[in-house]
């Protein structure tokens, strides 16, 4: 009796609950994320030098686990800045925000030497490449390229982390690994058909 009641139970649950699918077939893993913020200042602003020096004034004054918090503030801004400077096809300034994003994700990471903060860290790069390649084919096809440049560092350094990281942390990530390669091969896959 217990075994056909647990038949049933799951019987139930899986026709009562519809499924959800990416475009993949796979449910989405990132339901929850947060998309990125308004850029304000970017590389093609004149005022853009004084919003870098304010940022590194802010990190100059933070220590302990606000720097950390801070650093992975700044790649999201950048990340953002990025995005608004491919979207206006202007290619330097979005190379400009690449290479700012780059700068604070090896600070990021440099901090990130304990469970939690890798596992932080971690999880922010995987959001960072499903927005980044999300996005992709809505971006003009002149410009988009340089988001390889956030792409690369944010898998080379995912990797990294993931490696030090306790393994029920790296299975819980499969599904997320999963739509990140799935959205990226599809985005790399357009550039190379010239979509």
């Amino acid at each position: 009796m217990p075994g056909r009641l647990a038949a049933l139970v799951t019987l139930l649950v899986l026709t009562a609950v519809p499924p959800l699918y990416a475009g993949h077939g796979l449910m989405n893993a990132f339901a929850d994320i947060e998309w990125l913020p308004d850029p304000g200042r970017t590389p093609a602003s004149p005022d853009y030098g004084l919003d870098s020096a304010a940022e590194a004034a802010r990190l100059a004054l933070t220590d302990g686990p606000g720097r950390f918090d801070l650093l992975l503030e700044f790649m999201r801004e950048k990340l953002a800045e990025v995005d608004a400077m491919v979207r206006a096809s202007r290619r330097a300034e979005a190379a400009v925000a690449v290479t700012a994003y780059r700068d604070y994700l090896e600070r990021a990471a440099a901090l990130a030497s304990g469970d939690p903060a890798a596992r932080t860290l971690a999880a922010a790069l995987l959001e960072h490449q499903y927005i980044m390649s999300v996005n992709y084919l809505d971006l003009p096809r002149d410009t988009r390229a340089v988001i390889g440049g956030v792409m690369t560092a944010a898998a080379t350094h995912y990797e990294r982390l993931r490696e030090a990281l306790p393994r029920a942390f790296r299975e819980a990530q499969f599904f997320k690994e999963e739509e990140v390669r799935w959205s990226w091969e599809t985005a790399q896959q357009a550039d190379a058909q010239g979509l």
